[in-house]
């Protein structure tokens, strides 16, 4: 009988790129991934220096990248930063603001642009490095308002969490014969910055508080590990009972 990995270094000399690393789930996602062994690549339009220090306080090394998912040569350039070997994406990065049920055309491309368009832009220059590696592991970040919409952002932020679902479903379908697996993660309420002030009620969680960063930076190690390796093109829903996907 096979007998499973051992998982207590199994990332180690991995190299992972985490857009989004600035903040939040990004950045417990690199940290998590570089106290499992991996080079992190921390990559985001804002500094990260923080998230950095923290990669470092666990033991380990990383590295900066300047993302604007809107600038196609700045997603080429973060990730011909991330080595010439690269094994790990994990697409954190995206925005999101309260919009009224009709946002104006700017709006909607603002949103559609960063989130659905960015992350592709990122896959596609990732893609032959990920196929290079042979055991290449994508993880995106979508929204358990892809499923169920959402009252504090605009439709815009929907559909292209939604969208983000489609994109990862067809990667793994072809990304399989290269041993490429592509998995998605979608987030309940977790506390970070991006939704500091919005009107979240713990108590109507059936897990009684709202999610930290952590709590989703952990499943996104999952889905990077050996243990996930037959695992693709599926949702991990994590938001404490909120939905079942």
């Amino acid at each position: 009988m096979t007998q499973p990995p051992d998982a207590s270094d199994e990332l180690h000399g991995r190299v992972a790129l985490v857009t989004g690393a600035a903040s939040g789930i990004g950045a417990a996602t690199a940290v998590a991934l570089a106290a499992r062994g991996a080079h992190v690549v921390c990559a985001d339009i804002e500094p990260v220096s923080v998230t950095l220090g923290r990669v470092r306080e666990v033991g380990a090394q990383g590295s900066e990248a300047r993302l604007d998912l809107r600038d196609r040569g700045s997603v080429s350039r973060a990730v011909a930063q991330a080595t010439d070997r690269l094994d790990i994406l994990v697409a954190c990065a995206g925005m999101g603001f309260s919009g009224s049920l009709l946002p104006s055309d700017d709006d909607w491309d603002r949103v559609i642009d960063t989130n659905l368009t960015g992350t592709f832009a990122t896959l596609r220059a990732a893609w032959p490095k990920l196929k290079a590696s042979g055991q290449g592991r994508v993880v995106v970040i979508t929204s358990m308002g892809a499923y169920r919409g959402g009252f504090h952002f605009g439709p815009q932020y929907n559909a292209s969490k939604a969208g983000l679902i489609g994109l990862v479903r067809h990667f793994a379908l072809h990304g399989g014969p290269d041993g490429i697996v592509v998995n998605a993660v979608a987030p309940g309420f977790i506390e970070t910055p991006f939704v500091a002030g919005l009107p979240y009620d713990a108590a109507a969680i059936p897990l009684g508080r709202l999610g930290q960063p952590e709590d989703v930076a952990e499943p996104v190690v999952f889905l990077c590990s050996q243990a996930a390796g037959y695992v693709t093109g599926t949702v991990l829903h994590v938001n404490g009972g909120v939905f079942f996907g």
